[in-house]
């Protein structure tokens, strides 16, 4: 954390940063488990109040946008179909390079 960053208690800092106010359970979640493998940084205060800066609020959102928007959603297909089109594909590229 930087040392100019101003503590708020987590769903305030939320709010703040995003204009959106989650339930504290998830804010919470955030911290402990994540989401796309990245956690929103946080600090403990005696044992049972978490605290968070608007700009570490940010951090994460980009963070997740970013790790969110890499990832590409292929349609599923039942290994069936994957064994088809694989053949189909292999037999088009043997016919583009004349090997047939």
């Amino acid at each position: 954390m930087q040392t100019k960053e101003k503590l708020l208690p987590l769903v305030e800092a939320v709010e703040l940063a995003t204009g959106q106010r989650p339930h504290l359970s998830t804010c919470i979640r955030w911290c402990t488990r994540g989401t796309k493998g990245i956690r929103l940084e946080s600090h403990c205060l005696g044992g049972q109040r978490r605290l968070a800066s608007p700009e570490a609020v940010l951090r994460f959102v980009e963070a997740v946008t970013v790790a969110r928007n890499s990832i590409e959603v292929l349609p599923s297909m039942t290994p069936r179909q994957a064994t088809l089109a694989a053949n189909r594909a292999a037999s088009q590229l043997a016919k583009r390079l004349g090997t047939s």
